[in-house]
């Protein structure tokens, strides 16, 4: 029997603690520790995509798709390291994983500086994605520990603000510092970084307590969440088009003239889903998702079609909003959703599970639409992304929409 989540109503206005009260309730010292810890590692993380590729083709002489590989393989070392962290948690504790993936993800960095050859690199690279995905589900699964349940949405919302900053800061960064030092030096400012974060990481006190029991290691339930899956099938589906943008967009903004807009393009992005995703989280905390995420896929489906259609600064511009709108909130809202399918002790489990199937989603979008651009171009691979995102909004109504009940 499926099982129906029931949202509690929301208390009349009186009762209602004020934004200040909740935001001060939620912001407590540890929250604000991950929050800035997941901001200096997601920074870095999106600068070595962006100066990765090029530093590959310039100092190997490696092909496009080459040196492409370079941040595939990062995102497979990222999604092993979610995989495998809900468990080691389970027998080690937030605090001990916090600062071993920290730890990991400095020592990566700096091996950099031994590399001699392309496998040892993408062998460091394939290290860096996995400290970055054993950082990533322990700083979000404090997070969501620290946060008050009545909060939990609007919480997850504010910590994920420090992933769409990182998006922001860590391209922009990149594509300034290539212009004015050499490789080596801004990997020296990264590992920098990341040994700053290390140092933040070690003023977490009085960490949550989690079941020190190690579960079976060849059973799936030890590392995902069963009752999770479902749900996060969707986000799958969902941010395919989110990895295309990625991948594509330079190109496709060069083919259309628009590169001065491209340029901007994610920093737009960034703006619309920090301006909004307090408001969206909230709005679940009080309503329940539903009101929420069913209209996040039509935002998503407009940017989709303006992509498609840009033929100006402004129409690129304008999809950046939507697109910022729709993917820079699913992320928040749908960790959340996946957090109120469980008990607090199964946390870690769902937050990698949610991760693990958005990462893929994100990686497997331009391999599976990349077949298209050559016979459709990207226009006809927008629509292509279109119509799955509809398709993905009928899945969620019967895997998920119509089972929530706000009571």
């Amino acid at each position: 029997m499926p099982r129906r989540h029931l949202r509690p109503k929301a208390t009349s206005c009186a009762e209602k603690p004020s934004l200040r009260e909740v935001v001060r309730n939620i912001c407590t010292r540890n929250f604000n520790i991950v929050t800035a810890v997941n901001l200096l590692v997601m920074t870095v993380y999106y600068l070595v995509f962006v100066i990765g590729t090029g530093y590959v083709q310039a100092t190997y002489g490696a092909s496009l798709s080459t040196a492409g590989f370079t941040s595939g393989i990062m995102v497979i070392g990222c999604l092993a390291g979610r995989f495998v962290s809900g468990n080691l948690m389970s027998v080690t504790g937030c605090r001990l994983l916090l600062l071993g993936g920290l730890s990991l993800y400095a020592f990566s960095l700096a091996l950099f500086f031994l590399v001699g050859s392309l496998p040892l690199l993408f062998a460091d690279r394939l290290l860096t994605g996995l400290a970055v995905g054993i950082t990533g589900t322990a700083t979000a699964t404090i997070a969501a520990y620290v946060i008050p349940a009545q909060n939990k949405a609007f919480g997850i919302s504010l910590f994920s603000l420090s992933t769409i900053l990182a998006l922001a800061l860590g391209p922009f960064l990149g594509i300034v510092l290539m212009q004015h030092i050499k490789h080596t030096t801004i990997m020296l400012v990264m590992l920098i970084v990341a040994i700053g974060a290390l140092a933040v990481g070690l003023l977490l006190k009085n960490p949550p307590k989690v079941a020190h029991r190690l579960h079976p290691i060849f059973e799936l339930n030890s590392y995902i969440d069963p009752r999770v899956v479902h749900f996060a099938v969707v986000p799958l589906i969902v941010f395919l088009g989110y990895g295309c943008i990625q991948a594509f967009m330079a190109m496709y903004a060069a083919e259309r003239g628009l590169q001065a807009a491209a340029s901007v393009f994610f920093l737009i992005y960034a703006v619309a889903a920090l301006v909004s995703r307090p408001i969206t989280g909230s709005t679940m905390d009080s309503n329940g998702e539903n009101i929420v995420i069913y209209p996040l896929f039509v935002l998503t489906a407009i940017g989709l079609l303006l992509l498609a259609n840009a033929d100006s600064s402004a129409m690129l511009l304008l999809a950046g909003v939507f697109v910022g709108l729709g993917y820079g909130n699913f992320q928040s809202i749908g960790q959340a959703v996946s957090l109120s399918m469980v008990t607090p002790s199964r946390f870690a489990q769902a937050t990698s599970t949610f991760f693990i199937f958005m990462d893929f989603g994100i990686g497997l979008g331009p391999y599976i639409f990349g077949f298209l651009v050559p016979h459709t171009g990207f226009e006809g691979m927008f629509y292509a992304l279109t119509i799955t995102l509809a398709a993905a909004m009928v899945l969620y109504h019967f895997l998920h929409g119509r089972r929530v009940r706000y009571v």
